[in-house]
């Protein structure tokens, strides 16, 4: 988060995952509108425990392909 904090306040931003369906942002919207940014851990778990959101449905796909730049089963290339 202090990385995204250091670019200027008109860098756009690209979310991944908005539960609104916004899919640009501004770094400078982001500090404004956010409830989420610049809490403290505890106070962070609260907030995204009380939003009762469901298991996200894919997951499980989603965050081990993340782990590999976003690579899946890929096969190795024929020599």
């Amino acid at each position: 988060m202090n990385q995204i904090f250091t670019l200027p306040n008109d860098t756009l931003l690209y979310p991944a995952h908005d539960y609104k369906g916004f899919t640009v942002t501004t770094v400078e919207e982001e500090i404004l509108y956010n409830p989420r940014l610049a809490k403290d851990e505890e106070t962070f778990k609260n907030i995204m425990k009380d939003l009762n959101l469901a298991y996200p449905k894919m997951i499980d796909v989603a965050v081990p392909a993340n782990m590999v730049c976003g690579l899946q089963d890929v096969a190795p290339k024929a020599i």
